[in-house]
Order: C-alpha cells, then structure tokens, then sequence
C-alpha cells in the first residue's frame, strides 16, 4: 500500500481499490498532459507572431513538468532512467 498524507500531515494508507483508482486518474492525467503537449507544439510549428511563441513556449515548459510529475507519480520516470542509452 502506498501512503499519502492525511488531514492531520500523518501518513495513510490507501486500500488497493484507493491506489487503483487513484492510479487511473495519474495516468488519464499523463495521458492528457501528453495530448496536450503535441496540440500546443503543433500549434507552435504554424506559428509566426513571437508573443505567441513565447506563450506557446511558456505553457509546454509548465506541461512538461507536470506531465513528469503525473509520471513520476506512476513510476513511469524510473523506469526510463534505468535504460542504458548507447549509440
């Protein structure tokens, strides 16, 4: 069972219907960050105006980060560190 914070700051348990649901949601919620993430650089690709890029910019930045939390959350970042990259 994995931990999570309770309303008193101490660690509760989650049974595994919890995690399991719990689970679900991290993943629709990589899921949608990564959909997400290929609209906005395809919206990026047609643009010319530099504000706009710059926001562009700005947004994929942020859904990066949360994207990699949603993944580390699932176990998702370990697994891809632990491959040994050769060339």
């Amino acid at each position: 069972k994995r931990g999570r914070k309770g309303a008193d700051g101490g660690e509760t348990l989650l049974s595994v219907d919890e995690l399991r649901v719990q689970e679900r949601h991290w993943m629709e919620m990589w899921k949608d960050a990564k959909n997400e993430l290929r609209q906005l650089r395809q919206d990026l690709k047609g643009e010319d105006d530099e504000e706009v890029r710059a926001e562009l910019m700005a947004d994929i930045e942020g859904l990066k980060k949360r994207k990699a939390d949603w993944g580390k959350l699932l176990g998702l970042n370990e697994t891809i560190a632990d491959i040994p990259v050769s060339f």
